[in-house]
C-alpha cells in the first residue's frame, strides 16, 4: 500500500521480499554520539537525524504518494566528533563500509534507493559518506541519498535562500561560528525534543573562535591564493578548516561553539523543515535517475580520509 512505513527489523523475510522494489525507498538515520556542551544530550545528532528522517518521510508521502518506506534502525556512528570526554570516536572507514555494505545488500535484493539522514559535520565523516555514495553508484547503480552533505555546505557558506527560509543569519545558522551546540543546534533540539534540553540552557555563555593564531592566518592566506587561481571551493574550505582547527586547538577547547542562549524553537523548526525539503529534492533527483553526488566541505582534501 503506497505511503506505508515498514520497519526493516520487524519484517519477516517473506514480507521483505514482497515489497515493490520500484516504489520503495529505504531510509536510515546515521550520526555520532558526541558531547554537545553542558546543555544538550550526547545523542543530539542522532535525535536530529531522526527528526529530519521523519519530516522527510511526511513530506515525501504528500509529494510522491506512490512510494513506500523501509526504515532501518538508527545507527550511532560518526567520525571526527569533537575531542571532548563523552564523544565516541569511530574510524571513518567504519561509516564507509557500513554504507557500502548496506547498499550492496539492498541492491542484491533489487532495491534502488536509500535516504541517509545525518546531522554531523566532521570532515572525514562526510568524506567517507560521499565516497560510499560514489562507490555504491559505480558498482551497483544504487543511490545513497545523503542530503546533509549539501545542506551543511549551504549552512556554512550562508546560502541566501536558506537564511531567508529559516530566519537565521551568520552566527545563528550552523556555520563555523555556530558550529556545535550553539544557537542553531539548541534551536533544533528545542523544536525536535525540548524535554531533552537541559532546563538551564539559557544560562550557557557564548563561546567564540579565537582566530588570532598562525595556523588560521596561514590557511586563510593559502585559501585566498587557491581561490585566485580558480579553485574557489577549495579556497573557502581551507579557510573553514583554519577556523575549525583554531577552535579545536584552543586550550581549553570549549565543548560547544556559538550562543546557546539565543536559541529559538521556531527557527529550529524552520531549519528542520528546510533540511527535510533538501532531502525531498534530492530524493526526487535520484528517482529521476540522476547520480546522488555532493561536494561536501573539505572534499578537495578527501585524501585525508582513508576509505
Amino acid at each position: 500500500m503506497a505511503g506505508t512505513v515498514y520497519h526493516y527489523a520487524e519484517l519477516t523475510q517473506p514480507q521483505l521480499l514482497a515489497l515493490d522494489r520500484d516504489h520503495t525507498l529505504a531510509v536510515m538515520a546515521l550520526s555520532p554520539l558526541e558531547t554537545h556542551g553542558p546543555h544538550l544530550p550526547l545523542g543530539t545528532d542522532v535525535f536530529l537525524a531522526e527528526a529530519v528522517r521523519d519530516r522527510a518521510i511526511q513530506k515525501l508521502q504528500a509529494a510522491i504518494p506512490e512510494l513506500d518506506y523501509l526504515v532501518f534502525p538508527s545507527v550511532a556512528l560518526g567520525a571526527d566528533p569533537i575531542p571532548a570526554p563523552g564523544s565516541v570516536k569511530i574510524d571513518s572507514r567504519a561509516i564507509h563500509l557500513l554504507l557500502v555494505s548496506t547498499a550492496e545488500s539492498l541492491a542484491k535484493l533489487g532495491f534502488k534507493w536509500m535516504l541517509v539522514t545525518d546531522n554531523h559535520g566532521g570532515a572525514r565523516h562526510q568524506a567517507a559518506i560521499e565516497k560510499a555514495v560514489r562507490k555504491a553508484w559505480k558498482k551497483h547503480h544504487f543511490a545513497l541519498i545523503c542530503p546533509f552533505l549539501n545542506f551543511y555546505r549551504r549552512m556554512v557558506e550562508h546560502d541566501p535562500a536558506l537564511l531567508a527560509a529559516t530566519g537565521t543569519a551568520p552566527r545563528s545558522c550552523g556555520d563555523i561560528d555556530d558550529a556545535h551546540a550553539g544557537t542553531n543546534e539548541t534551536s533544533l533540539m528545542l523544536a525536535a525534543a525540548p524535554d531533552r534540553v537541559a532546563p538551564d540552557w539559557q544560562q550557557v555563555p557564548p563561546a567564540t573562535i579565537n582566530r588570532d593564531n598562525r595556523l588560521y592566518r596561514l590557511l586563510s592566506l593559502l585559501g585566498a591564493i587557491v581561490g585566485l587561481l580558480g579553485a574557489d571551493t577549495l579556497g573557502r574550505d581551507l579557510e573553514y578548516m583554519g577556523s575549525g582547527l583554531s577552535w579545536q586547538n584552543a586550550n581549553p577547547m570549549p565543548p560547544y561553539m556559538g550562543a546557546p542562549a539565543d536559541a529559538d524553537p521556531e527557527r529550529g523548526r524552520l531549519m528542520l523543515e528546510a533540511h527535510a525539503e533538501e532531502a525531498v529534492a534530492q530524493v526526487r533527483r535520484a528517482l529521476d535517475g540522476n547520480p546522488p553526488f555532493s561536494t561536501p566541505l573539505l572534499w578537495g582534501l578527501r585524501f585525508a580520509e582513508p576509505s
